[in-house]
């Protein structure tokens, strides 16, 4: 990602060949003004930038997903979730908007584990189909989901690329924030009844 801010005689960042100045400018001043929730509601409206994950997660079951859009006044919207493909789906996510590639690129930096390019109908095929699986089995997306679903297009179809759960079966591993006395009986009888899942330690 550049790291340049954009000048006024410039091509400008959409891609349509115009100089920055006579095409995208006075939105870009105008998007400059609205909230970052505003801005991550409109996401759908603004091209895709890049798209990152943990590589890790097919080994460990736990995926970072990051997704970024180009904005015209020259910053990001960025989505971050992060899918348990085992057994509970979207637990955490966050999301804001008028991000500098400074910013965005800290944040890939201070993931625990560097992470790799993604397209993005591969990451929205990850996070989509583990939310649709961890509802299969009873659990919800984190309440933060209501704002980021926003940056991956929930509403619109995804490919069913990835196999979720452990032999077709979920499969739970405790997090240091989890309670697992708060699930629901509906979703200890999924573990451990219709679906027959082991539950597990997280290990360290």
């Amino acid at each position: 990602m550049s790291t340049k801010k954009i000048e006024p005689y410039q091509p400008c960042p959409c891609g349509s060949g115009r100089k920055y100045k006579f095409c995208c400018h006075a939105k870009g001043v105008q998007i400059s003004q609205q909230t970052a929730r505003a801005l991550v509601h409109q996401s759908a409206d603004f091209p895709v930038a890049h798209c990152w994950v943990d590589p890790s997660w097919k080994t460990h079951g736990l995926a970072s997903v990051f997704v970024s859009r180009q904005l015209p006044n020259g910053k990001l919207v960025i989505g971050v979730y992060l899918v348990d493909t085992l057994c509970m789906g979207v637990k955490s996510t966050f999301c804001n908007a008028n991000l500098s590639v400074v910013e965005v690129q800290k944040m890939l930096s201070a993931n625990p584990v560097p992470v790799e390019p993604i397209e993005y109908e591969d990451a929205r095929s990850l996070v989509l189909g583990g939310l649709e699986y961890a509802r299969s089995v009873g659990f919800e997306p984190d309440p933060s989901w209501k704002d980021s679903r926003y940056v991956i297009e929930a509403d619109k179809p995804f490919a069913a690329k990835y196999e979720f759960g452990q032999d077709g079966r979920p499969v739970y591993i405790s997090g240091p924030f989890d309670d697992p006395e708060a699930f629901t009986d509906a979703q200890i009888e999924a573990l451990q009844l219709g679906q027959q899942a082991q539950l597990k330690p997280k290990t360290p």
